[in-house]
């Protein structure tokens, strides 16, 4: 962690000093007003969580800078308050919002409040924080997904975060982000089994809810390989026998296809020579009878474990 410089820089030096802002290193002429070198050193202190330094920086600081929507230039959309809810400084970041109540609105490249990046990272005492500051916060939306702060906190497994978000507003479980996932998409796909179980306690039709590749999150869940996460979701009959359903359906589409075929075959060598009719419809009997066997086969060997899979769920759990 990069330590706050001290001192005095001379405003008439021609030297240029290297400052870290964020991820990026701009060059900053000492010429420049002080502010702007204080500004600097504010993002560090908060990042790290120096409250004394931070103290000392705000006394200093014009508070009408701080309280522009947009953040003064070289702060990359990046405020000491997002660093400081991003790292878990609750004392921070009541020392920022006592001396810039709007700082809570600004948001980064990515759309995202401070509210965003302290569910996102679990810091629940923060997260409370900024709701008691700005309840409206709750409803915000990143502008990449369209993902409200209960979405980000449930991608991360953070329960106790889910419950103080929901408690604030029950709403936010039915929001979707912009590929239709709701949060118990995103906690299944994770296989965080506590998030998901306090998400499907609040809100069981959520289950059915499906993304825009038309995934329930049993599905995204079963894909991903979380068991635990599957074993929460009550498997319905319907659900059941469309598993031998899809494979009947399957092996009636093939040997649809399978026929055509056959068809077509005989067509093509009844029109062409005598010489080489009898070749070619020997060549093709042959090939799509061995074919169609072997296809017969696979789809009822796939349909016979769909209806092994369909008995063990059934009857025995």
């Amino acid at each position: 962690m990069q330590h706050c410089r001290t001192g005095v820089i001379p405003r008439d030096s021609e030297e240029r000093i290297l400052v870290e802002v964020g991820w990026r290193k701009h060059r900053v002429s000492a010429t420049q007003p002080l502010i702007s070198w204080m500004e600097s050193q504010l993002r560090e202190a908060a990042r790290a969580g120096h409250e004394d330094i931070v103290a000392r920086l705000l006394a200093d600081l014009n508070s009408s800078l701080m309280n522009a929507r947009t953040p003064p230039a070289g702060w990359s959309l990046e405020t000491p308050l997002h660093l400081a809810a991003t790292n878990g400084h609750d004392g921070v970041v009541a020392q920022l919002l006592a001396f810039s109540p709007r700082l809570s609105d600004v948001r980064d490249y990515g759309g995202q409040t401070a509210l965003h990046l302290a569910a996102e990272s679990g810091h629940d005492k923060i997260v409370e924080q900024l709701l008691t500051h700005n309840p409206a916060l709750v409803d915000a939306v990143t502008s990449r997904f369209k993902m409200t702060a209960l979405h980000l906190a449930a991608c991360g497994g953070h329960e106790s975060t889910v419950v103080q978000l929901l408690n604030h507003s029950p709403g936010l479980i039915d929001l979707k982000t912009t590929h239709n996932d709701t949060a118990l998409h995103l906690a299944a796909f994770k296989g965080h089994v506590k998030v998901a179980t306090e998400l499907l306690a609040r809100s069981p039709s959520s289950l059915a809810e499906e993304d825009l590749m038309g995934q329930t999150p049993l599905f995204r869940a079963a894909s991903a390989g979380h068991q635990e996460v599957v074993d929460l979701f009550p498997l319905t009959t319907d659900q059941v026998l469309s598993l031998p359903l899809l494979s009947f359906s399957l092996s009636f589409s093939l040997s649809s296809l399978l026929f055509l075929s056959l068809s077509l075959s005989f067509s093509l060598s009844f029109s062409l020579s005598p010489s080489l009719s009898f070749f070619f419809l020997f060549f093709f009997f042959v090939f799509f009878f061995v074919l169609f066997f072997f296809l017969f086969f696979l789809i009822f060997f796939l349909f016979c474990c769909c209806f092994f899979f369909c008995f063990v769920c059934l009857f025995v759990f």
